[in-house]
């Protein structure tokens, strides 16, 4: 099967204009949002465009060795190549790139980035980065397992309000990762012209919500545009509350944290490879993480997720890159600290510890439970 180098190869020579954009457009547009695009693309949707050519390079000029452009242990640099592709193609070379934003603030735990890119059809596609490198976004994910909503959800239903402002035009929405989430949440917490003008909203391997966001009307409402995708390992894609309405596709990575990388996901065509379900790794994160979470309270969750912000920050650390860096210090650094900050974290884990095995056991015995047993001799 294909890969998103071969769409490029094979749909690259036809604008917007001529095919609508389509779920792999839409991941190539998630994909590069988790580049630098500071001082390159305006950073708001009153300040004009530039072309994603052009976009590319200036990031090229700015980092004329990509091998050495640091974008974190989990962002792979593989992107950087996507995008010198995309912008030598008929399809993506002029499309506008538009009101990038990038905000990080430790103090209230913020990580929001976002860009939007106008496809010349009559289209705007808005694009919600997921969790980068920085430790404080992934602060804010855990802030969601106890939070009604975390600010950058608030952020991407701003975003969505001044870019449908600025532009009269279609509205696609899409994300990956914690992106997806913003995607999703933003459609359905804006104003109802706003909703009205949506099309599409495409999620990507995103973390879930809590059980309130999927009984609301206003989400039942646009349940049929929001179009989800996770790869058949997935582990990001299974946390918290979801909606059982979402596609499977085929990755060309083995494990689940690899498959969440949505350029290994295969191709054929404009769309993505489909498989019938996700894999029984995939059902038992679901069922594990996810029960291990109900079973907590708020508090508990709130408790858990500070003793282990605290715990990574040893010595100023503000980047999974720097904390791997450490990691020597961090581990030590959790025997000093406060007792009960280290008691509830190994109290905690011990738990998931302990559901996981339960569930994996139990999935042993209940498949050997529902086999045909062999046949007896008088059947025989």
């Amino acid at each position: 099967m294909g890969t998103v180098y071969d769409y490029l190869d094979w749909r690259g020579d036809l604008t917007f204009r001529e095919v609508p954009p389509n779920e792999v457009d839409c991941l190539l547009f998630s994909v590069i949002s988790y580049m630098d695009f500071q001082e390159i693309v305006p950073d708001a949707h009153t300040n004009g465009s530039i072309s994603l050519m052009a976009a590319a390079n200036g990031f090229l000029a700015r980092n004329p060795d990509p091998k050495k452009h640091a974008m974190g242990v989990l962002i792979p640099r593989e992107i950087i190549k996507v995008f010198s592709k995309m912008k030598n193609t008929k399809r993506f070379r002029n499309v506008e790139m538009k009101a990038f934003v990038n905000l990080i603030d430790t103090e209230h735990e913020i990580q929001f980035s976002a860009v939007t890119f106008l496809l010349g059809n009559g289209s705007a596609v808005v694009t919600y980065r997921g969790t980068d490198d920085i430790l404080v976004g992934w602060k804010e994910d855990m802030n969601m397992c106890f939070l009604p909503v975390v600010p950058a959800q608030e952020k991407a239903v701003e975003y969505l309000r001044e870019a449908s402002d600025a532009y009269d035009g279609r509205l696609i929405l899409t994300g990956h990762s914690k992106g997806g989430n913003l995607a999703v949440f933003a459609a359905v917490h804006s104003e109802r012209a706003i909703r009205e003008r949506i099309t599409d909203v495409f999620s990507n391997d995103a973390p879930g919500f809590g059980q309130s966001i999927l009984e609301d009307p206003v989400y039942l409402e646009m349940r049929p545009l929001i179009r989800s995708f996770v790869p058949q390992s997935s582990i990001v894609g299974m946390l918290l509350e979801h909606d059982e309405n979402y596609t499977v596709v085929k990755s060309r990575q083995k494990t689940g944290l690899l498959q969440h990388n949505g350029l290994s996901w295969e191709i054929l065509g404009g769309g993505f490879v489909r498989l019938k379900e996700i894999s029984n790794e995939s059902k038992n994160t679901d069922r594990t993480v996810n029960q291990w979470i109900r079973d907590m309270t708020p508090a508990q969750r709130e408790e858990f997720a500070e003793a282990v912000y605290q715990l990574f920050s040893v010595d100023g650390v503000t980047t999974l890159t720097d904390l791997v860096g450490v990691r020597k210090k961090w581990l030590a650094h959790s025997k000093s600290l406060d007792p009960k900050v280290h008691e509830t974290i190994q109290k905690m884990l011990s738990s998931l510890i302990a559901l996981n095995a339960k569930n994996v056991f139990g999935g042993i015995f209940r498949t050997r439970s529902n086999k045909t047993p062999p046949p007896t001799a008088e059947e025989k």
